[in-house]
């Protein structure tokens, strides 16, 4: 490394490696069989601790607290699709609306800087002086860019097409779960490839990837709930029922191949910003649970239900199977087009005080309030008492088997995030927090002496046939020069990485990270 322009000995390099969504009891696990023998040899090298994002409701907004150093409250980036007040409608998150300062714009140009697949980045600008690839292995869909402008081309003609293909959201089969498990383990060996050519091409101050594939793997494969598992062959069971422990021992041997391509100086943190566990799949139902008490069976509600407009019923009206066969063969822009469309009309405004919207594993509401909707019903004067009968309302239904309560309470946003939060008014209303008897597979509906009985399809399965969900546990490794080895007894917040890593860099701190660096990792 060339000395830094003030004159000074160059700091150690950086390297922050992803592996996104990886499940920390899995990973212990598999450290402790010996199936991942890269991450063991951190850990014994490195001080490794746990990390939780705050608030921890909000299980997507991991990687925007960490790219930004912020709080949900000041960037509003808390899932891939939020809902624009002022256009009434849900969008995907453009900085031409909704401005976001990733932490390379608060970084020194001096700084080589490389940024690889990381999650929910493909929209942020970007420097002209940086190394970018995004959209080559992310299991979420943001399209694809890189800079320089012709790396996409080169690394394709160097390593071949991304293994990755658009991900089967929907009814799950055997071929299907199979085809997930090839395509984690071959673009994890594909990435590290990736990633090993660029570190033998350059030597950057901090080199940042992300192996996206654990996620997509995790979602799909942490069991065989989703399919019809009794029609399978004995082999192909066994192979589906290892299939999660592979793709995490695939990415460990991937990362061990990046190590080894790694400055031998450098300082290195391997982690994770959530995890993943049982998907009950109950949130795919808060819609349905909504409406009915919208609707109100003792005056309460809105009177007869409100009817969304015809592309939202179109787009519900169509199996998963199809509308994904469709969805898969646009391009990236269509569909990111399409969901303003459809959901400028998923409900007649005029009739609607409250709605659910798009959710991870915790179901969110909001009210459509007057003076911040563009077609807002609900004065700010009532919006508590409407919170409060909402609540009411949810803590009535019941499994229809076992009579169990399926929702323990909700939590009001604004008792997370300060309601003069720059974007507070981005942000859903109330927090619904489950807690189900059993998954809602299993179910066969719910009951509620004041809004009667909602059943679902017989034999249904989850619309999304994703078996594992979202985790708040995070997890990280660090070691290299002056960090000392061993467990931490603490849990850190996701927003202290990058004031530590830059820290490291001996850059300053930008004023809106709402982390500090972390003591344990301060150099001696």
């Amino acid at each position: 490394m060339e000395m830094k322009r003030d004159g000074s000995s160059p700091t150690p390099p950086v390297l922050l490696l992803g592996l996104d969504a990886a499940e920390i009891e899995v990973v212990d696990r598999l450290v402790a069989a010996g199936r991942m023998p890269n991450l063991a040899r951190l850990r014994e090298q490195g001080r490794w601790g746990r990390l939780q994002t705050q608030p921890p409701h909000f299980l997507s907004l991991v990687w925007s607290t960490l790219f930004c150093g912020s709080r949900v409250g000041e960037q509003g980036w808390y899932f891939n699709k939020i809902w624009n007040p002022d256009r009434q409608r849900l969008q995907f998150v453009d900085p031409s609306w909704l401005p976001i300062q990733p932490f390379w714009h608060s970084l020194d140009p001096k700084y080589r800087l490389a940024v690889l697949d990381l999650p929910y980045a493909t929209e942020l600008s970007i420097r002209q002086d940086m190394t970018a690839l995004n959209g080559w292995q992310c299991h979420d869909a943001f399209g694809r860019n890189s800079l320089p402008a012709d790396l996409w081309g080169q690394l394709v003609e160097r390593h071949g097409k991304p293994r990755l293909t658009a991900e089967v959201f929907g009814p799950q089969t055997a071929a299907t779960l199979l085809a997930t498990r090839r395509e984690v383990i071959e673009g994890n060996r594909q990435f590290a490839d990736v990633c090993r050519d660029l570190l033998s091409h350059d030597r950057f101050d901090l080199f940042l990837a992300v192996f996206g594939l654990v996620h997509r793997g995790s979602h799909y494969l942490w069991d065989l709930s989703q399919i019809d598992a009794d029609d399978v062959d004995k082999a192909t069971r066994a192979l589906l029922e290892g299939g999660l422990d592979d793709c995490y021992t695939s990415a460990d041997e991937a990362l061990g191949r990046v190590l080894d391509a790694a400055p031998a100086d450098a300082r290195v943190v391997v982690f994770a910003l959530h995890g993943m566990g049982p998907n009950d799949g109950w949130y795919e139902f808060l819609s349905r649970i909504l409406e009915r008490i919208h609707s109100g069976g003792d005056g309460t509600g809105g009177g007869a239900p409100a009817k969304p407009g015809l592309l939202f019923r179109l787009k519900r009206a169509l199996p998963w199977t199809l509308a994904r066969q469709v969805t898969r063969r646009i391009p990236a822009a269509w569909n990111k087009a399409l969901v303003p469309l459809w959901s400028r009309r998923m409900h007649d405004w005029a009739k609607t005080r409250y709605f659910a919207l798009p959710m991870d594993y915790n179901g969110y509401v909001r009210l459509n309030l007057k003076g911040r909707e563009q077609e807002g019903v609900v004065d700010p004067a009532d919006a508590d008492r409407v919170l409060a009968e909402v609540d009411a309302a949810l803590r009535t239904f019941r499994d229809i088997d076992s009579g169990k309560p399926v929702i323990r309470g909700t939590i009001k946003v604004d008792e997370l995030i300060p309601p003069t939060a720059p974007r507070r008014r981005y942000l859903p209303d109330l927090v619904v927090l489950w807690d189900p008897p059993g998954p809602v597979w299993a179910s066969k509906g719910v009951v509620s002496d004041r809004f009667g009985e909602i059943r679902w399809p017989e034999g249904h399965k989850l619309a999304s046939g994703r078996s594992g969900n979202h985790t708040p546990r995070g997890w990280f490794i660090a070691k290299g020069p002056g960090i000392a080895p061993g467990p931490s007894p603490r849990t850190y917040d996701t927003a202290d990485l990058m004031p530590t890593v830059f820290q490291w860099l001996g850059a300053p701190q930008p004023a809106h990270f709402a982390g500090r660096p972390i003591e344990e990792l301060r150099p001696d």
